[in-house]
């Protein structure tokens, strides 16, 4: 069976280095495609096929992957006459596996050769979890679906959760963005309270990694605050855009989010300042120069003036 992958980025690039790895013990082929040349270079030295471009990839394959950054670039490879729906010769299933726009999905199903299983399979657990192979993948899709597929989609996810039909998946990754993004403004103001009150802040990071206030994001996130490091393997840009998703699903489901809102406008005041490329924890700066005073742990981290 021939396997596609499109899109090798922070997430993309690691899920299929795992899916290669799977290729190569169960017999089949992996092809792959990015703008960027060195990262498809790399899957290529490895035993992966480079796909030359979107039309050839859907007509050799039979299963794609893509992992991309915005419905920009997801509608970029699916429509025209080099897109994966014009060339699906072989094509039986494509897993979109980025965070998109319920909206955005079912204007392409609408418009999806017949033949075609769309198939929305947001994933969770960070770049660190695509490169160790232990993602959460969010299913929009029937469950036979998961049988069909299980031992291929294990090759880089510790968990696969059908979270209903069509379009479930996309809804299940922006409930679970929706806090993610609340709670990463909330640790900056957390720690910000114990800097102002003159607490140590490993020890207040080490009690409220051990306390209620224990998650995720406190765990991953806390550290890359305090060195200062604001998390450079996602972008600000990113984030935002992920926040005016959550924001627009909001309103297509009439549910006011207040926070949601609130802490939106303080994503796209950080973009303003900073730029799509900062990290995305670049959210706690606007604390630190707000206060005029940096968050930082005893070992230091790089010197900046606020």
């Amino acid at each position: 069976m021939n396997i596609g992958f499109i899109g090798l980025g922070q997430m993309g690039g690691g899920m299929a280095a795992n899916l290669l790895e799977w290729c190569k013990v169960n017999g089949h082929t992996l092809m792959v495609l990015d703008l960027n040349a060195e990262a498809v270079e790399r899957m290529v030295e490895g035993g992966a096929l480079h796909g030359q471009n979107v039309a050839n990839v859907a007509q050799q394959c039979t299963v794609l992957f893509t992992s991309l950054p915005t419905a920009r670039e997801v509608n970029a490879v699916a429509l025209g006459d080099e897109g994966i729906f014009a060339n699906a010769d072989a094509l039986e299933v494509w897993f979109e596996t980025s965070t998109n726009a319920l909206a955005d999905w079912d204007e392409l199903k609408a418009v999806a050769p017949d033949d075609l299983l769309l198939i929305d399979a947001p994933v969770t657990g960070g770049a660190e979890g695509a490169a160790a192979g232990t993602l959460t993948m969010l299913i929009g899709a029937e469950p036979l679906v998961l049988e069909r597929f299980e031992s291929l989609l294990s090759a880089f996810t510790k968990k696969r959760v059908v979270m209903g039909p069509s379009g479930a998946g996309y809804v299940a990754k922006l409930c679970q963005l929706h806090l993610n993004y609340l709670v990463a403004q909330g640790i900056g103001e957390a720690l910000m309270l114990g800097k102002r009150a003159e607490l140590d802040m490993d020890t207040l990071w080490d009690v409220l990694n051990s306390s209620c206030a224990r998650s995720y994001v406190v765990e991953s996130y806390v550290p890359k605050v305090l060195d200062g490091s604001y998390d450079p393997s996602f972008t600000l840009a990113l984030a935002t855009k992920d926040m005016r998703l959550i924001s627009e699903l909001g309103e297509h489901l009439t549910v006011p989010l207040t926070l949601g809102d609130t802490v939106f406008d303080s994503y796209r005041d950080a973009l303003s300042q900073y730029g799509d490329k900062a990290p995305h924890l670049s959210i706690v700066r606007l604390i630190e120069e707000h206060t005029g005073q940096l968050l930082r742990s005893n070992a230091g981290g790089p010197e900046r003036t606020v």
